[in-house]
């Protein structure tokens, strides 16, 4: 490298800022899956049972409302859980399977959307730092 001693660094630097960014696409990638996941073995079921909702908490408090809830799936089975967001009552549909739930399969759609363009966005940094590590190691 005949850039100099602030070349070597830089370069030290670069390397060093991708390996948080291999980190963040590898949790990306988990999230995607865990989408996906859902999305091929949830259903739509209907609510059974409501136990009880919480309200938002205070604001910057970090609770969100959600309810306790049981659901039937078409073939009889049974489920029970968590549902995030809304409030919802006995007989509506839901987006569910075993050991999930949400209001509707377009929340996990959308859900996946913005995860995989978060992760293509990570992805293209890496191979920006990539380029830019190469054109410097060239020099």
């Amino acid at each position: 490298m005949s850039g100099g001693p602030g070349t070597s660094r830089f370069l030290w630097q670069m390397l060093l800022g991708g390996i948080p960014l291999v980190f963040l696409l590898w949790v990306t990638g988990g999230a995607l899956g865990d989408r996906v996941r859902e999305l091929n073995t949830g259903e739509d079921v209907t609510v059974t049972a409501v136990s009880g909702c919480v309200e938002e908490g205070p604001p910057m408090s970090g609770r969100f409302p959600y309810c306790e809830t049981g659901w039937r799936f078409d073939d009889g089975r049974t489920g029970q859980g968590r549902i995030d967001g809304e409030r919802v009552a006995e007989g509506d549909r839901i987006f569910a399977g075993d050991g999930f739930a949400y209001r509707s399969k377009t929340s996990r759609v959308l859900s996946l959307v913005v995860v995989a363009l978060v992760g293509l966005v990570l992805f293209g940094m890496l191979i920006g730092l990539g380029v830019l590590y190469r054109r410097l190691r060239g020099k």
